[in-house]
């Protein structure tokens, strides 16, 4: 998955550019699109948005998580990475 892609299931929808994503972030698309969190670590805001993106439903995140983070680009970063991680660690799948 693309970070576009997880962008665009992060808000529900099926599909969009980039632009519209920087527009509802507050975050450059460039840096959307190939920037790397400042800081990660479970104190982080980019390990926020992964958590966000993994646990939370679209509507709860649209609602409560991502507005007052707009403009936040480690959220939004940690938003895609979380979508974008595979469904369960390595060391938990069964062979």
């Amino acid at each position: 998955m693309t970070r576009l892609e997880a962008f665009c299931q992060a808000f529900g929808w099926q599909g969009g550019t980039i632009h519209q994503v920087a527009a509802e972030t507050g975050c450059k698309a460039e840096d959307l699109l190939t920037g790397k969190p400042a800081k990660t670590g479970w104190d982080s805001d980019h390990c926020g948005g992964w958590f966000a993106g993994r646990t939370c439903t679209v509507e709860f995140n649209r609602h409560t998580n991502f507005p007052p983070r707009k403009g936040n680009l480690d959220f939004w970063l940690g938003v895609a990475d979380g979508l974008s991680a595979p469904d369960r660690p390595l060391a938990l799948r069964q062979s």
